[in-house]
């Protein structure tokens, strides 16, 4: 059953990360509390609510028995098939439990209609929902069992008519980030959930009371400090993949502008998010970004000096924010320490890089 949730729901949720990641800052980025809970009331109250979520499902739904059967057909998951050998009731009820990995968003979902059904006394318009969550995981249990009974040991490999009308871009920047969301997918997602999380929580406690701009900088800082995992796989992306990249005659400040300007890119999301709700003005973010930014590379540069396991960077990464903290409420300028953090980690990557090729 392991094996089973591993090579097929994970490889789904790695695979279609970038989907997700839209998603998600469209639905939590985009749309305040109001307008979920507006989209909530309308499902469980308007005549053809239902009928609207029911196709938005299904058709979630279909992807996902797309994915099931283009993945199972491909030759390394010939050993899927060898389920044809557990008996009726125990593949059909392992089936059932992948077919509710893959319906975990929807299940979310289903969660937050329930609460709202439950508060505004709509309990009885929620029974719909069940009908629609069975109905969804009998079809995924029987596009499974009938790629299981009927196999396809070979992949046919059609030539796609369709083509970009332009040229892919020759850029570093451009090549890092198709290959972080392409083979560090879920990475990629996990990371960009957690600054979303921590940045829109700090904006409404934000508003709660009055408080100056060390709250929402301490709040911006974790937030930022949580995509330490995409500039690792981004170290070991030009260090252990792209190898030929080392011997290029690019001086270390090219270099180090240009893993400035990738870690720019990826803080994008999450500011563009803080700057949608207004709670604090443009100027102030600029200088949370800044700070955010300047963390991020000095990690990124102290890489060059100790790299090994994401793991074994944690100690540093907590005791630097807890200087960068201690920093922040002693009412150092932001601008001052986001100064401070750029020129440390330009001083410092121009001496660990060259003692690390």
């Amino acid at each position: 059953m392991k094996i089973l949730m591993l090579s097929t729901v994970q490889a789904f949720f790695r695979k279609r990360a970038g989907m997700f990641f839209v998603l998600l800052a469209v639905l939590f980025g985009f749309m305040g509390g109001r307008e979920h809970y507006g989209f909530a009331v309308f499902f469980l109250t308007d005549p053809f609510g239902m009928f609207y979520l029911a196709v938005i499902w299904i058709l979630y739904a279909s992807l996902c028995g797309h994915f099931i059967s283009n993945l199972w057909s491909q030759p390394e998951y010939a050993f899927i098939y060898q389920t044809r050998l557990w008996p009726n009731y125990k593949r059909i009820s392992r089936f059932f439990i992948m077919a509710l990995g893959f319906l975990q968003p929807i299940l979310y979902y289903g969660i937050y209609l329930f609460s709202i059904a439950r508060q505004d006394k709509l309990l009885q318009h929620f029974w719909p929902v069940l009908i629609i969550y069975f109905l969804l995981s009998t079809s995924l249990i029987f596009v499974a069992e009938w790629r299981i009974r009927y196999p396809q040991l070979f992949n046919l490999k059609t030539k796609s008519s369709f083509a970009w009308p332009f040229p892919r871009p020759v850029s570093w920047t451009y090549w890092s980030i198709e290959w972080l969301i392409r083979e560090r997918g879920l990475t990629f997602l996990c990371c960009k959930v957690g600054a979303f999380g921590v940045i829109i929580c700090t904006l409404i406690y934000y508003q709660t009371d009055t408080y100056d701009i060390r709250l929402p900088a301490i709040g911006f800082s974790l937030g930022y400090l949580l995509n330490i995992g995409l500039s690792f796989e981004l170290f070991y992306w030009e260090n252990e993949i792209w190898l030929w990249n080392s011997s290029l005659p690019i001086s270390t400040g090219r270099r180090f502008f240009r893993i400035a300007m990738i870690h720019a890119f990826l803080l994008l999301p999450e500011t563009l998010i803080a700057i949608r709700y207004q709670v604090i003005s443009f100027l102030e973010v600029a200088h949370l970004y800044s700070v955010g930014l300047s963390a991020l590379l000095l990690f990124n540069t102290y890489l060059y000096k100790r790299s090994g396991l994401l793991e074994d960077m944690m100690k540093p990464v907590l005791t630097g924010f807890i200087i960068l903290t201690l920093m922040i409420l002693y009412k150092i300028p932001i601008p001052g320490i986001a100064l401070m953090g750029l020129v440390t980690s330009r001083y410092f990557f121009g001496n660990w890089y060259r003692k690390s090729v």
